[in-house]
Parts: C-alpha cells; sequence; structure tokens
C-alpha cells in the first residue's frame, strides 16, 4: 500500500491492519498450511478462508473486529499465499486444512465459519466432512454449479490463465499489473492493502503467491452442506452468486438460512463492502452466542 492510500483509508481501516496478528503453520497430508490469527486461544473460534487465488491477509481488516470477543484465524488454503503446493487440490483436502488450523489455532470450539467464493465452498465441506467444527457457516458470493458449470470455469482458467509462472523484475512492476478478476467496486486502500501481500520474490524475479495451476485440478464438486447446518449466505447484486444459487444452498436445512443480497456489490465482498460485511458477521455472532447462553442456562 503507497503512503496516499494509507492516508485516504478511514480510521477503522488503519486501526485494523496495524493490528499485527500472529503467524504459525501446521503440516496437513504433507503440505505446510501457514495462518495467522488474532484474540485469546481457547476463545470461540472465527475461522476465515479466502477465496481463490487470494492469501489470508484478505481478512487483515476484517479480523481485529472481532478479536476481543473470538479467537479469529486465517489461513492460507494449499496453492495460496505462503502455504505449500500440491499436486492436485480439492475441496476434501482443503476442508481438512481448515479442521487442522482451527485445532492448531485453538480456534474449533463453538467455530462461525466465513468463506469467501472458493473459501465458501471449502467451509461447506469442512462442514460434512468434520462434524462438530462448524458451528455456523457464511458462504459470501460463492458460485455455486454442477459438473457442467465446473467444467466450464475450469476450461475458461485454463484458457485466461497460463500454468507457468509470470515474473516481474522488480515489486512495483508486479503491483502495477495486479487486478482483481472481476472487479466491480473495491476499494482502493483495501485492494492495495492485500496486493502489497500478494506478491513474492523468488530466484527468477517477482511473481504472485498462488499456483495457477490450483483450478484445473479441483476433483470435486461444491457440495450441499448438511441438513444441521445453521447457514448464513451473503451475495452482491452483481456478484457471481444468484438468488437462486442463494435459496437452493439453503433448501433442505432444518432451520431456514439467512440470505443477504448486498446492493451495488459484485464479487469481491471482503474488498468492497466490508463493513456490510461485518454487520451481518455481527448478528451471526450475537445470535450463536444467545443460543449458546440459553443452552448452558
Amino acid at each position: 500500500m503507497t503512503a496516499n492510500t494509507t492516508a485516504d483509508a478511514p480510521e477503522w481501516f488503519r486501526d485494523a491492519v496495524a493490528t499485527p496478528p500472529d503467524f504459525a503453520s501446521v503440516t496437513v497430508d504433507g503440505a505446510r498450511i501457514t495462518y495467522r490469527c488474532w484474540g485469546e486461544p481457547g476463545a470461540p473460534g472465527l475461522l476465515l478462508v479466502h477465496g481463490g487465488a487470494a492469501h489470508s491477509g484478505w481478512w487483515d481488516h476484517i479480523a481485529p473486529r472481532f478479536a476481543p470477543v473470538r479467537r479469529v484465524v486465517a489461513l492460507d488454503l494449499s496453492g495460496h499465499g505462503d502455504s505449500g503446493w500440491r499436486t492436485s487440490y480439492s475441496l476434501a483436502a482443503w476442508a481438512d486444512e481448515i479442521a487442522a488450523v482451527a485445532a492448531a489455532g485453538r480456534a474449533q470450539e463453538n467455530a462461525v465459519l466465513v468463506g469467501h467464493s472458493l473459501g465458501g465452498l471449502a467451509g461447506i465441506r469442512a462442514s460434512l466432512d468434520h462434524p462438530g467444527l462448524v458451528g455456523d457457516l457464511m458462504v459470501v458470493d460463492s458460485h455455486i454449479v454442477d459438473a457442467a458449470g465446473l467444467d466450464e470455469i475450469q476450461r475458461n482458467h485454463r484458457d485466461g490463465i497460463s500454468r507457468a509462472d509470470k515474473h516481474y523484475p522488480s515489486k512495483e512492476a508486479a503491483l502495477q499489473r495486479y487486478r482483481l478478476v472481476p472487479d466491480h467496486a473495491s476499494l482502493g486502500y483495501a485492494k492495495d492493502h492485500v496486493a502489497e501481500h500478494s506478491v513474492v520474490r523468488d530466484e527468477h524475479g517477482w511473481r504472485w503467491k498462488f499456483d495457477r495451476g490450483f483450478a484445473d485440478e479441483i476433483v470435486d464438486l461444491p457440495p450441499r452442506p448438511p441438513r444441521t447446518c445453521r447457514l448464513s449466505v451473503v451475495y452482491g447484486e452483481h456478484g457471481v452468486m444468484t438468488a437462486e444459487m442463494a435459496r437452493q444452498l439453503g433448501a433442505d436445512l432444518d432451520a431456514p438460512p439467512r440470505i443477504v443480497e448486498l446492493s451495488d456489490a459484485g464479487h469481491h465482498i471482503p474488498l468492497e463492502q466490508p463493513l456490510e460485511l461485518m454487520a451481518v458477521l455481527d448478528e451471526v455472532l450475537r445470535e450463536q452466542s444467545d443460543r449458546l447462553d440459553l443452552r448452558q442456562a
């Protein structure tokens, strides 16, 4: 982030990104999975899962808000950020990483999981494969598709992104090329912050911190959450998720889902409307706290 964009950012954002997390890692099925955390270990958990080609730093301006009352943990899925890469990827493997990080980061108690885009799909799979881990699930503008839709997404990904890493001569040259796809109306200071942490230097120069083949190798379809899941769905008016996708995702649940459309938002809601997203999350956390208090009474 440049000095100018830092100065232009509102105080709440500057304070949040100035709140340093703790960094750690855990090995899951041979891959080193990195994560960052805020708040007291053992407090009720809040798990934050980024989208495709992103990283855990996408939550830097959101996580500190909840640290006084939650153990907040954000991970880099394999193939992303500072985590290791795999020869193939699956929602099941990412779900295992979420569970392992929740345990290692001591955030597995009464956890609320928030997943953006690909992270929402991995979160759904985690709620299925690891019963008891996810107390409440928030899916944020995830593209829910069938087999044909997954094939189309992977075909478009292969057409649009070369598997070979693109290298740049300097960090500045790389950052000048940073783009969100799609980019509807992201906040400049938020985009600049995540861009700053989206590149790494290796022996060939500066490159993006994700495996360009991560989407090509996904081998399982997006699942549906378990019937007992307490689900919230947040999607953008101009995002990739539709009202019908949101409705179908929660159609078979025991409890009706919370479905929120954010007006004039696109796909990258954490960078476009973070305050609105945090307001919905406030409601989810408050309702969960009330429910647990009633259960304990």
